[in-house]
């Protein structure tokens, strides 16, 4: 593992956080407010405000961590985590507003 790629991997890791916190409280805020939702469809929305920035941060820390403890270039898959999990956001949202 190389010490630039955790760098600039953590760090795009911190703007994708801020980018998908956005994302969520306007997309979120934009269909609770054109549709009557139940609660069991605005939990999800409700949770993805903290959860999709938490699994940015918490893939970084799992990336420098294994950098410090010696691990290979496969840590770096971690960083696709957040992204597979805006994608699944991204999927349940534009159902849920159709």
């Amino acid at each position: 593992m190389s010490l630039t790629w955790v760098i600039i991997g953590s760090i795009a890791q911190l703007m994708l956080a801020f980018f998908l916190f956005m994302l969520v409280v306007f997309s979120a805020a934009g269909i609770a407010n054109n549709k009557a939702l139940k609660p069991i469809h605005l939990t999800p929305l409700n949770l993805s405000i903290y959860l999709l920035p938490a699994l940015c941060l918490i893939s970084a820390g799992v990336v420098i961590y294994q950098y410090r403890n010696g691990g290979d270039a496969q840590v770096y898959w971690w960083y696709l985590v957040p992204v597979v999990a805006a994608v699944v956001y991204l999927v349940y949202v534009t159902r849920l507003n159709k």
